[in-house]
């Protein structure tokens, strides 16, 4: 019991340092075709032109460490930002993982850095339970992001899901969603 009050005190101090301080945010967009997405595209498009918050469109961007370095050595909050795709985030996310998150552990350093990951799914949030048509929760399928975060030394945040927006009043969750989006980075700067 002891221990685990300990990890919450952590957990708790670990998410009043990053609401205290004047944070830069760094996105990392992992959509394959974000010019013809609907609702990345729209969470895009909601966050830009916020003060120090900066988007980076890995599909576009080589995966170079010299084009990544500098921004997640700057950043305090990383987001990563894809569709929900198979369960999961399109591959070009987890290339980047793969590619950098153990020689950014030491070099230029992720403990302490707050990771959030923010999504768009076609279905309901009332489809994500056990027995649903998914199957599982978000937050259970989202769990290896989770589990990135606590080997690097980061504090996992609460998810971002756009729910159902494949659904006939999509527009409408779209928008709504991208103004909570928007809310939502503009709390973590």
């Amino acid at each position: 019991m002891i221990g685990n009050t300990l990890f919450l005190h952590k957990q708790i101090s670990n998410i009043l340092i990053l609401m205290i301080m004047n944070k830069n945010i760094l996105i990392l967009s992992a959509h394959p075709d974000i010019e013809n997405s609907k609702a990345c595209k729209a969470m895009t498009e909601a966050v830009k032109g916020i003060e120090n918050v900066k988007v980076v469109d890995i599909y576009k961007t080589p995966l170079k460490v010299e084009n990544y370095i500098d921004d997640v050595r700057s950043a305090d909050v990383l987001v990563f930002q894809f569709p929900f795709w198979w369960g999961s985030a399109p591959a070009m996310l987890k290339s980047w993982l793969d590619t950098f998150m153990l020689g950014f552990l030491e070099n230029p350093g992720m403990k302490g850095k707050g990771l959030l990951v923010a999504t768009a799914t076609g279905v309901s949030e009332e489809e994500y339970h056990t027995g649903g048509a998914e199957q599982f929760t978000t937050d259970e399928i989202l769990r290896p992001y989770q589990v990135t975060a606590i080997y690097s030394g980061m504090t996992y945040l609460r998810p971002f899901v756009l729910y159902g927006t494949m659904m006939p009043d999509a527009e409408e969750r779209i928008r709504k969603g991208a103004e909570a989006y928007k809310a939502l980075i503009e709390s973590l700067r």
